[in-house]
C-alpha cells in the first residue's frame, strides 16, 4: 500500500521568534538610561522655575521698598534677601543684590543667584531686576 503524501516530521517546531529572545535587554539598556535623563532634566527644570519666581517674588517687594519715600538701598537688599530667605532658602544659592538711582527718580534693584544642580557640570543662574520711579509726595497747588 501506498502511504499518503501527507509526512509528519517527529522534530519539535521551532517558536515564532525564536531569534528575539533577549533583545529586550539592549533595548532596556538603551530606553531606562535616556528615561531617567528626561525625568532628571525635568526636576531640574522644574527648581530653576520655582527659584525664578521666587527671586522675582523677593525683588518686587525689594524694589517696592527701595522706591518707598525715604528709603535706603541697605534697607531694600535687607527686604529682598528676608523675603527670598522665607520663600526659597534651598533654592537660590549665593544670591546677590544690588541697587542703582537712576537720572529723573528712577531707581533700580537686581538681583541674581544659582539653582542647585541635580545633573553634573550644569550651572543654572536666575536673575530679576525691579525698576520704577522713587515716589515722592507733594503737595497740591
Amino acid at each position: 500500500m501506498r502511504s499518503s503524501g501527507l509526512t509528519t516530521s517527529r522534530r519539535p517546531r521551532q517558536a515564532l521568534g525564536w531569534g528575539d529572545v533577549g533583545s529586550s535587554t539592549p533595548e532596556l539598556v538603551v530606553i531606562l538610561p535616556v528615561l531617567l535623563l528626561l525625568i532628571t532634566a525635568s526636576l531640574q527644570f522644574a527648581l530653576w522655575a520655582l527659584a525664578s519666581h521666587a527671586l522675582s517674588d523677593s525683588v518686587a517687594q525689594g524694589g517696592a521698598a527701595l522706591r518707598a519715600e525715604d528709603a535706603t538701598s541697605a534697607a531694600a537688599r535687607t527686604v529682598t534677601l528676608q523675603q527670598l530667605q522665607a520663600l526659597a532658602s534651598d533654592l537660590v544659592l549665593r544670591p546677590s543684590v544690588s541697587t542703582q538711582t537712576l537720572p529723573d527718580g528712577i531707581a533700580s534693584l537686581s538681583a541674581s543667584g544659582t539653582v542647585p544642580s541635580l545633573l553634573p557640570d550644569m550651572s543654572l543662574t536666575v536673575s530679576a531686576e525691579s525698576t520704577g520711579p522713587e515716589q515722592r509726595f507733594r503737595a497740591s497747588g
